[in-house]
């Protein structure tokens, strides 16, 4: 079974242009509470603009700080 990979992607909130992305060492199941998906499969498909509360979240979960004053967002490669 092939693992999925979650990214974090950033952008000004004026622009659509990417100024930020970082791999995140998560699975599925530990993004489950976070993002209050219900199925295994709710991320495909699917980018999530972060919450504050995900993003600081998100940071606990894997050791990580995400630079402030971007839109971030959620996003899987399968």
């Amino acid at each position: 079974m092939a693992r999925n990979e979650f990214w974090v992607l950033g952008f000004h909130s004026d622009k659509n242009e990417l100024v930020f992305e970082q791999l995140v060492s998560l699975s599925v199941e530990d993004l489950k509470p976070v993002m209050q998906w219900v199925f295994n499969d709710d991320h495909i498909g699917v980018d999530f603009r972060l919450s504050m509360k995900q993003v600081l979240e998100i940071e606990r979960l894997a050791s990580l700080v995400f630079p402030q004053g971007l839109d971030l967002y959620l996003t899987s490669y399968d």
